[in-house]
């Protein structure tokens, strides 16, 4: 088999960004020459709105990687390309281009995150969201935070759900790169604590325990202040922040664990919620020994 970099190098060198679909075509061969593995993790509903091969996501981000060694340097000539890898390719398409377009964010942030935000509105699955907000979105955000963190705080308040999640996402990884922000994370994630949406609910949770990573204090100080919650929504977000939290960190929330007992005692307190409360409840106590 050709070497990949030689042959995505060869795709580059033909591409015309007034004609993107043959380039387009070409890397859709390319990542068909890898072996499907399985992707049993995203609905066949989801599956079904688009092209969903289930080659490796390590294999297509050599395929984007080495797009963008040219699409950093050439940002308005790669934008037809990205956007019709993101449009008509399927999952793996939308995989591929946004290792360039994180690129391309950092050469121009200004012209590429409208495009990002424009992208987002169409996504189709959780996958689509979270590599969106990790591969591209989150770039500028990490290099510059001063500057692009309060640009996302719109996008944790659109009205689309995988914009919502997407900037949670971003925002909530930024304190693996720089622990200080991580207040200002929670505080811009909190709003969305009792969101109803289960996709956005989730990447709540996730953010949450991605933010402990850099400070979990603050995550501390949040449960002790929201557990049990007033609003029932957020049984669940809060419960499974503890229930998915790195085991190395949880030894700082068994303070927590008197909060949750009290909880858990609340007579009034649905089968399901209590359900919840007594999973986080035991993974507490199991740390304590």
């Amino acid at each position: 088999m050709i070497d990949l970099k030689e042959q995505i190098a060869a795709i580059v060198a033909a591409y015309d960004p007034a004609n993107p679909r043959p380039t387009a075509d070409a890397l859709r061969e390319a990542w068909l020459q890898f072996e499907p593995k399985s992707i049993a993790g995203i609905k066949a509903k989801e599956r079904a709105k688009q092209e969903t091969v289930g080659i490796p996501v390590p294999e297509l981000k050599k395929i984007g990687q080495e797009l963008a060694r040219s699409a950093g340097k050439r940002v308005d000539d790669f934008i037809p390309l990205t956007r019709l890898l993101w449009d008509d390719y399927g999952r793996e398409g939308r995989v591929v281009t946004l290792i360039p377009l994180g690129k391309m964010e950092l050469a121009a942030p200004e012209k590429i995150i409208p495009i990002l935000y424009d992208m987002c509105k169409t996504c189709y699955t959780w996958e689509d969201a979270d590599r969106l907000a990790m591969d591209a979105l989150e770039q500028i955000v990490r290099k510059k935070p001063d500057q692009w963190l309060a640009v996302l705080e719109p996008w944790l308040a659109d009205e689309n759900m995988w914009v919502r999640r997407a900037g949670v996402t971003a925002v909530g990884r930024l304190p693996m790169k720089h622990a200080d922000y991580a207040a200002r994370c929670l505080e811009m994630t909190e709003p969305l604590l009792d969101h109803e949406e289960t996709e956005v609910k989730k990447a709540v949770s996730f953010a949450y325990r991605i933010i402990a990573r850099g400070d979990t204090g603050v995550i501390v100080d949040f449960l002790d202040r929201n557990v049990p919650p007033d609003n029932p929504v957020a049984t669940w977000v809060l419960c499974d922040t503890i229930r998915s939290m790195a085991t190395a960190l949880l030894p700082d929330f068994v303070s927590l664990i008197p909060n949750f007992e009290r909880w858990a005692a609340d007579p009034d307190l649905g089968s399901k919620d209590r359900k919840s409360v007594e999973s986080a409840l035991a993974k507490l106590r199991q740390v304590k020994g």
